[in-house]
């Protein structure tokens, strides 16, 4: 399903702007001098199992180091120039003494990224420094999710089903005392990471689109209206939802404002 958003935690570490220069002015326009910059390294994602019984192979990883390499960060996944603060200037894989909750190695994904010493920027880096902002997700899309039981694709039949494989295994069940889980592979593309607010797992965070049968578009296309319109109040907030989501985010916060300034006088 499309725009599939889980938030983690992750910690990050200042990185070395002096050593790294060379590799962040492959991506500017003028010659940066390490002054110019702030650096600093983050966990972007891991193969643990998340709240959604969803995991990356280590293959997934290493796909998606090489695909976030030049990549942006932006602020609440706003998609916007002015929200553009960071770029990612180094992807590598770490391989930790950790196990995950499956007792396989803990294999992170690492990335460096610089934002520029600018007055706009200045409250950000402080609440960086600060530990203030420390959480992030990431925006990327995905071919596949695959059953870690029987290594068969699993589908969502309709919008409000869990997702099962053809061999009946429901993603986050338990069979013989082993629970099923997404196997999230073939990587087709990096958008960007996004600094959030609200954490919800310890490795790092995650916004998944998947492009073959899971599409919103296809899950929706596929419900009959009679099934859409089940539910009345929920469809008319979730196209209300919909609408929003194609504004921009200033044309969103004009309608805050508005808003705002109709429940004062009321």
């Amino acid at each position: 399903m499309d725009a599939i958003e889980k938030l983690k935690s992750f910690r990050v570490t200042k990185a070395d702007a002096e050593t790294d220069i060379a590799l962040i002015n492959q991506f500017s326009l003028k010659e940066l001098r390490p002054e110019d910059v702030f650096c600093f390294s983050l966990v972007l994602c891991d193969n643990e199992v998340d709240r959604d019984n969803e995991k990356f192979p280590v293959k997934s990883l290493e796909a998606l180091a090489r695909m976030f390499v030049g990549k942006t960060g932006v602020k609440d996944h706003a998609w916007s120039m002015e929200n553009q603060v960071a770029r990612i200037y180094r992807a590598e894989i770490r391989k930790t003494s950790e196990q995950n909750s499956l007792g396989e190695q803990l294999v992170q994904l690492k990335g460096s990224a610089y934002m520029l010493r600018t007055p706009e920027n200045e409250s950000l880096i402080t609440s960086i420094e600060g530990g203030i902002v420390k959480e992030i997700s990431v925006g990327f899309r995905i071919r596949k999710l695959r059953c870690s039981i029987c290594g068969e694709e699993l589908e969502r039949l309709s919008w409000f089903a869990p997702q099962k494989c053809k061999n009946d295994h429901i993603k986050g069940e338990t069979y013989d005392g082993t629970t099923c889980i997404g196997l999230m592979e073939d990587p087709s593309d990096a958008y960007e990471f996004s600094f959030v607010a609200v954490p919800a797992q310890r490795g790092a965070g995650t916004t998944k689109a998947f492009t073959s049968r899971g599409s919103l578009f296809k899950v929706v296309m596929e419900l009959t209206p009679e099934e859409l319109g089940e539910n009345r109040e929920a469809l008319e907030e979730v196209i209300k939802h919909l609408q929003t989501a194609m504004q921009s985010a200033r044309e969103r916060e004009k309608r805050a404002a508005i808003q705002q300034a109709v429940r004062k006088y009321r």
